[in-house]
């Protein structure tokens, strides 16, 4: 007796515990567990009224049933991996066509298969030119060009063409025409990837941003050649709203290119502006943005000017006499000749009949648009023209890397990127607008492609507040899908009574240089740990904030953890999910502040009222709603995929501990989800008496809805296990007499379950905040209470 048993030591620090004799009591029955104080409840459970679909019987006629309404965007809400593929495969047997963008490769590669399996063949997928490039590059390229795509390679030069892309050349017009495997492409390669997707029912892409950011146009209207707009759906699935907005960026390096190569002209003048007001440093965010407003507003009427010189280069070279006649007439056909710096030359044609007749011949043909004989000159032309005159060197990465950027598309180049911009971004305060000093950043909102007549959203969490944001002048429905059943043993325990952010985990108010866990979180991995070595062949895994993971390194020492890794790192964990029995998911996620900003600026930007930035320090909520709006949504959708990683619709007897009380549809809501405190979990002991633990709550619970001011003290007494004297105080409430709780009293019994915050004090006790924080000095005072850290209190004990 005395003795402290070795298991009650937390390794290496010496603190100890005990079974509080409360817990015990309720533990033995005699004691109603409503006894042990507990935070309150920020969820509640909810009557379970939703069907799940067994076996996609509910599913094939939603395709369909959209097609016949009027909405040209709809959100719909499918599980992690799903992709539609029940709805998909349904409308193809059906005759029906669709386009599939996945925002990831992998997802991209598994939804093909899946619809393979469903007995689907009208399938295509898009390959990158630089799809099993590793597998063949370091083949030498005579060999490669002799025996074209053996090796299921699409292009057999992609560096070439992705160097060319880059500086805003299609490859398919300057460099594949002279590919000597060209026509072999068309057949085989790259190139015959056109002509697949427009014959397949099934078109497969991860081309980020595919549909809504105007840089794909062109590629887009190829594809779509031929297509019936009527039966076409377009799918992305697993994004967020924010993957819609497409990142323009504009480096330090093309606007000089612009200044040297254009001085003189618009574009150069242009260049000089942008660079003169974006090195002012020193100055507010919204000051940088609206100089480069005014600088384009200051440039508005020179607008065709600029467009025309940001799709074209500058070419030194000369005009010189130099004529040529038409062999069987004798007639002038041109009467001077473009000499090119580089020892190239063309003719300059009389009219369009000589040009024709130029080209008859084979010879090469240019017209300047202006010209002063025998001076020299730039000369402004197309990089196809100067491709073509053999003036421009594409051949290898090495050459084009020294050609300019141009634009590709004359109807959305910089210029048009930039008064989309402030078109729709009217105020600069809250504009998503950042200069890093190489590179000029702004994000645009989605442009839908005129082609795309309905444009559906799958992904696990679909806000629609957020969607009506992103196409506010747009007709939108949101389509909730019917859950998938989960396999059999399979459980979800969420915790109703907290968010527990990373500040309520780490300790973050002492003076040490290192930052601790906060006592909550100490009793959360404790109870953990002890559920760990309880059972030695149950296997456990934990995700969690990453500055906890070196904190919590004995953890993967023990034979049963199969991972601890931290909410950022579930990816490359996926394997491990099929091993782990139990997984811990422990906190609400809590993304950087930047990504926050930012994303509130992306989709809150253009409101009259300025955003605020600021959170409450004891909760780390975003006081302005539409910055907290944007920092759950990314929690929900994060905890969500993580669970959908887990497996539960095709793996059995898998149980999740999520150690957050925040919302996730179609999984808080489920019938196999059951809402639980950590006292629960305390009294249990151990997770195999979990459910009976809540079982037992929430019949107490149900008793406690049911007292009245008729019932006897002894049953006020039984069912909330308080005493004589709190019973008459529930019953006086009951009977409508007042009941005056003093703060002493509550403060005393708020800290009996173990330190609080100063905040979490104030909106527990019903009174005024500066009373409340008055009592909680004088208590200091008194040696009632103790101030454990800044903001932080405790009973004595619990110091100790």
């Amino acid at each position: 007796k005395g003795i402290m048993p070795i298991t009650e030591v937390w390794d290496d620090t010496g603190i100890m515990y005990s079974i509080p004799n409360d817990i015990s009591a309720v533990r033995e029955g005699k004691l109603s567990p409503l006894a042990i104080k507990r935070p309150a409840p920020v969820l509640n459970q909810v009557k379970h009224t939703k069907k799940v679909d067994k076996e996609g019987e509910n599913r094939p006629f939603q395709i369909q049933s959209i097609l016949n309404q009027g909405a040209g965007i709809y959100g719909v809400t499918g599980e992690m991996g799903s992709g539609g593929n029940w709805e998909i495969a349904s409308y193809i047997k059906n005759g029906g066509a669709i386009f599939l963008n996945n925002s990831k490769k992998g997802e991209a590669t598994a939804a093909k298969r899946n619809f393979q399996k469903a007995g689907l063949q009208s399938i295509a997928r898009w390959r990158p030119r630089t799809f099993r490039w590793d597998r063949v590059k370091n083949i030498p390229i005579e060999e490669r060009m002799a025996n074209p795509f053996q090796h299921r390679n699409v292009c057999e030069d992609p560096e070439v063409c992705n160097a060319l892309s880059q500086k805003g050349v299609d490859p398919n017009d300057v460099y594949c025409p002279q590919c000597s495997v060209y026509t072999v492409c068309q057949e085989r390669g790259y190139l015959s990837q056109y002509a697949a997707l427009q014959n397949s029912l099934i078109k497969i892409s991860s081309i980020p941003q595919l549909y809504v950011d105007p840089k794909h146009t062109k590629f887009t209207d190829e594809i779509l050649k031929g297509v019936d707009e009527n039966v076409l759906i377009w799918l992305m699935d697993n994004m967020q709203v924010y993957d819609l907005f497409f990142k323009c960026a504009l480096s330090r390096k093309v606007i000089e290119e612009w200044r040297v190569n254009w001085e003189g002209n618009v574009l150069g003048n242009f260049a000089r502006a942008l660079l003169n007001v974006l090195e002012i440093s020193d100055k507010p965010h919204s000051d940088a943005i609206k100089r480069v407003r005014a600088t384009v507003q200051g440039f508005e009427l020179l607008e065709d000017e600029i467009v025309r010189q940001m799709c074209e280069i500058n070419v030194r070279g000369r005009v010189v006499p130099g004529r040529v006649d038409d062999p069987d007439t004798g007639e002038a056909l041109a009467r001077f000749t473009v000499q090119f710096e580089c020892g190239s030359f063309a003719y300059i044609p009389i009219d369009n009949n000589c040009e024709n007749q130029l080209k008859k011949l084979r010879l090469p043909i240019f017209s300047p648009p202006y010209f002063v004989p025998n001076e020299d000159m730039k000369i402004p032309m197309r990089v196809t023209e100067a491709t073509e005159l053999g003036i421009l060197d594409t051949k290898s990465e090495q050459s084009i890397q020294q050609l300019p950027t141009v634009s590709e598309n004359p109807n959305w180049t910089v210029w048009h990127q930039l008064k989309c911009f402030f078109a729709n971004f009217k105020q600069d305060t809250n504009a998503p607008m950042r200069w890093d000093d190489e590179v000029l950043q702004f994000w645009m909102p989605p442009v839908r492609h005129p082609s795309v007549k309905r444009l559906l959203l799958v992904s696990p969490t679909v806000s629609e507040q957020h969607l009506r944001r992103v196409f506010p002048d747009q007709e939108i429905e949101i389509i909730k899908n019917q859950p998938t059943v989960w396999l059999t043993g399979n459980k979800v325990f969420q915790l109703r009574s907290g968010d527990y952010t990373l500040e309520k985990i780490m300790n973050f108010d002492n003076s040490w240089d290192a930052f601790g866990l906060s006592t909550t979180a100490w009793r959360i991995f404790m109870g953990i740990r002890d559920e760990i070595e309880r059972a030695p062949k149950v296997k456990h895994a934990i995700i969690t904030f990453k500055p906890l993971i070196n904190r919590l390194q004995d953890f993967i020492e023990k034979e049963n953890v199969c991972f601890l890794t931290h909410f950022k790192g579930t990816d490359w964990q996926k394997n491990d999910f099929e091993a782990a029995q139990v997984i811990w998911i422990v906190g609400t996620p809590y993304p950087y502040p930047s990504t926050i900003w930012r994303q509130a600026q992306i989709l809150y930007g253009n409101d009259d009222e300025p955003l605020l930035y600021e959170s409450e320090t004891e909760t780390s909520r975003y006081k302005d709603e539409r910055v907290q709006s944007v920092s759950e949504q990314r929690a929900i959708h994060l905890l969500t995929q993580i669970i959908g990683r887990v497996g539960l619709d095709h793996c059995k007897d898998k149980t999740i501990m999520l150690i957050s009380s925040l919302m996730l549809p179609d999984i808080t809501d489920r019938p196999e989800t059951v809402l639980f405190d950590w006292e629960d979990f305390k009294i249990a002991g151990e997770l195999g008496k979990l459910p009976e633990t809540i079982a037992t709550r929430q019949h107490f619970e149900a008793e406690r809805s049911k007292l009245t001011a008729e019932s006897s003290k002894e049953e006020v007494q039984r069912v909330l296990g308080c005493s004589v004297r709190q019973a008459y105080r529930v019953l006086e409430r009951l009977r409508g007499g007042p009941l005056n709780v003093p703060f002493r009293e509550q403060i005393l019994s708020l800290l009996s379950n173990g330190a609080k915050k100063t905040a979490e004090l104030v909106a527990a006790i019903d009174g005024h905040p500066t009373s409340v924080k008055n009592e909680l000095k004088r208590l200091v005072d008194a040696s009632e209470i103790v101030k454990v850290q800044r903001g932080v209190y405790a009973l004595p004990e619990e110091k100790s």
